[in-house]
């Protein structure tokens, strides 16, 4: 039985999603949460404990058998947290749902998250902290980096780069051979024809730049 402390408590976000894939998985048990919202302060979480936020990570004593796992749908927070548990030597868990399909040549790194349905076919690498989500499909020999979120419904072609840091949104497909850069940002439903530039925002067919914030407005650039 592995112990898990998950850093998020939002059981309406990605950490009900968590909680429900270690419930199938079988074989651990959630010892703690470590969340910053301060109305969770002392609070139990379905019986378990908020044992404080995730800056005490430096100040507590874990034992050695301890797993973590960060369930913030935020790349940003994920690596920062992820760069700090490793300064701590402190183990990750990475977490597959028994519905995912993972190539045997796909390389996942450490934290990641594989949600129901999603295939990871031959020859892929997922960098750390990554976040899969349900029915989303990584053709063959694509290259993810560190805390990349992947929506619900999202299909990369072969040979698809994604820098750190990027969120591809619900639903979107990604053309072979493409380049999408750091902390790029692609609209829900984009269906993307050419490399992404580091740091835009981008949606729609063809995959527009987009300056302003997508989900406030939703007029292209003319």
């Amino acid at each position: 039985m592995k112990k898990v402390i998950i850093i998020g408590a939002r059981l309406d976000g990605h950490c009900g999603v968590v909680q429900d894939t270690l419930s199938e998985i079988g074989g651990h048990k959630i010892i703690g949460f470590l969340d910053n919202t301060a109305e969770l302060k002392g609070c139990n979480i379905n019986g378990v404990p908020i044992l404080g936020s995730s800056s005490d990570i430096v100040n507590m004593d874990f034992s050695v058998d301890t797993f973590f796992h960060i369930a913030i749908g935020d790349n940003v927070a994920r690596g920062a947290i992820y760069d700090e548990l490793g300064k701590a030597n402190l183990k990750m868990l990475t977490i597959i749902h028994p519905l995912a399909f993972v190539s045997k040549s796909t390389k996942i790194s450490d934290g990641c998250y594989i949600g129901p349905f999603a295939i990871i076919n031959a020859g892929s690498s997922i960098g750390p902290v990554t976040i899969i989500n349900s029915g989303t499909i990584i053709e063959h020999d694509n290259h993810l980096g560190k805390a990349v979120h992947m929506a619900p419904g999202v299909k990369t072609a072969g040979r698809v780069s994604v820098d750190d840091f990027s969120f591809v949104g619900l639903g979107s497909c990604i053309l072979p051979d493409l380049k999408i850069g750091y902390a790029a940002m692609i609209g829900a439903g984009s269906t993307i024809v050419k490399d992404v530039e580091s740091g835009t925002t981008v949606f729609g067919y063809a995959a527009r730049r987009h300056s302003k914030n997508i989900y406030t407005d939703t007029e292209t650039d003319k």
